[in-house]
């Protein structure tokens, strides 16, 4: 049988003259459509973006063309903003440096007419002018003297040569007939807008500035016996101290992630990690929060509280750098533990109404017999019915504590200290690698505590350390 199927043979025909000039035509027109879309079409298109690229370097021709044309008006225009420009920068401050302030405080006082027994500064803040955040500080000035004194001193500081903002005055009269009171002043700078080029403040400026109607110079003297170090208009020479009036004690600056996200329901989503895009060393804190307020808790919680970070009593204020990208209806707090297990909560601020970095800061819970508190979370909450999310930086969050300063000025504060409690089995040595990570410290634990060298520490004795 397949004998048979070999030898048949597959009939085959050749073909026409019609079907060869077909098929002669179909190849044809495949090799034009395939060139067509293969080579024609890039290339139609190569030559539409290069005329939209003539297109717009030719409009930039025309833009340049028009502002060498207008060279001369744009040099004029320029050289206008510019003496604008320096006019702004002498009438404010650089920077808000207190010595540079009280030397010109110091000029624009009479000093036989009134009498000035302290000066205040607070602690700078950024206040919101349209787009910028403009850094300012109060003054509290009391003084006591006469009437025209206080004249001059309202008009010398309106014609200040750097801008001093008289915001309110006081006056009372004593028994004696001589007026006291205080004056409060705002002192806005420049810093962080001028780049500080801002000019500095010379004594002829101020003496030029300092003239009553009359044309005649008011005669000045230093109110404080700190004094910037330079010799004044009288021949004296005078030193101001430099040491702040509070001290800024730093509670955490997220330089380690020891943090957790904790969120309040299931609505509430959130990330935390360390940013690079820090206030103050290398890293802070970044929290990202997605949260849908439904329920009567709204909060993404971070988690701070293995950093051990313990209030012993109530600072001044507490505050934290926060930078932020967007506005947002959100509360930034803070939860703070009591030793009975109460919880505090203390806002920073309710709303996001800046953009960038801002200082936040709040006051703390006065009551002292709640103290001392343990910071426990960072919070950020959304009021009830709203939906929102962001991310906000967070960084160096501190408690700032007034100085003990004397009455001229110098600072008697004493080192700051902390207690330990002597359990079973601790040694000098032993404490002193714990707390400082070396034993080095081990003589200066002794001295504090009047302790000899090789002394029995008996068990619930509180030893004095240093903090460091």
């Amino acid at each position: 049988m397949m004998e048979k199927l070999l030898k048949n043979k597959i009939k085959t025909r050749e073909l026409t003259r019609n079907e060869k000039f077909l098929l002669g035509i179909l190849g044809i027109l495949l090799i034009l459509l395939g060139g067509y879309r293969y080579i024609i079409t890039p290339q139609t298109k190569t030559i539409e973006t290069l005329k939209a690229q003539r297109l717009d370097y030719e409009s930039k021709i025309e833009e340049n063309n028009d502002f060498i044309r207008r060279e001369e008006s744009i040099q004029e225009e320029w050289n206008r903003l510019n003496k604008e420009k320096e006019t702004l920068y002498t009438k404010y401050f650089s920077t808000l440096n207190q010595s540079e302030i009280i030397y010109l405080l110091n000029d624009i006082i009479p000093n036989q007419e009134v009498f000035t027994e302290d000066l205040s500064f607070s602690r700078p803040v950024y206040e919101e002018m349209e787009d910028f955040q403009i850094k300012n500080m109060d003054i509290s000035l009391p003084y006591k003297g006469e009437y025209t004194g206080i004249i001059e001193i309202i008009r010398a500081l309106k014609n200040s040569p750097q801008k001093l903002s008289l915001e309110s005055v006081s006056i009372d009269m004593d028994s004696d007939g001589s007026l006291n009171g205080n004056m409060a002043i705002k002192v806005y700078s420049l810093d962080g807008i001028d780049g500080n080029i801002s000019k500095p403040l010379f004594t002829d400026d101020v003496e030029r500035k300092n003239l009553n109607e009359d044309n005649e110079d008011i005669s000045m003297i230093p109110f404080f016996e700190n004094k910037v170090e330079n010799e004044n208009r009288d021949g004296q020479d005078y030193t101001k101290s430099t040491v702040k009036p509070y001290i800024e004690e730093t509670l955490l600056d997220f330089e380690t992630k020891n943090i957790y996200l904790i969120p309040s329901q299931k609505l509430v989503q959130g990330n935390v990690s360390i940013s690079k895009k820090a206030k103050s060393k290398k890293y802070a804190l970044r929290l990202e929060y997605n949260i849908l307020a439904v329920e009567e808790e709204n909060r993404v919680y971070v988690d701070v509280s293995k950093n051990n970070v313990i209030l012993k009593y109530p600072p001044n204020t507490l505050g934290i750098w926060v930078y932020a990208y967007d506005y947002s209806p959100a509360t930034i707090g803070m939860l703070f533990r009591g030793q009975m297990g109460e919880e505090i909560y203390i806002p920073f601020t309710e709303g996001i109404g800046w953009t960038g970095w801002r200082y936040l800061e709040a006051p703390p819970h006065e009551d002292l017999k709640i103290y001392p508190l343990t910071l426990e979370k960072l919070y950020v909450e959304i009021p009830s019915g709203r939906e929102d999310y962001g991310v906000l930086i967070m960084d160096q969050l501190e408690a700032v504590y007034t100085r003990n300063i004397d009455e001229k000025g110098n600072d008697i504060s004493g080192e700051q200290y902390m207690f330990h409690v002597v359990e079973q089995g601790d040694t000098i040595e032993k404490i002193s690698v714990k707390y400082y990570q070396s034993n080095r410290y081990k003589n200066e634990i002794l001295k504090l505590n009047d302790l000899n060298e090789g002394e029995i520490i008996s068990i619930g004795r509180i030893l004095v350390l240093k903090k460091r």
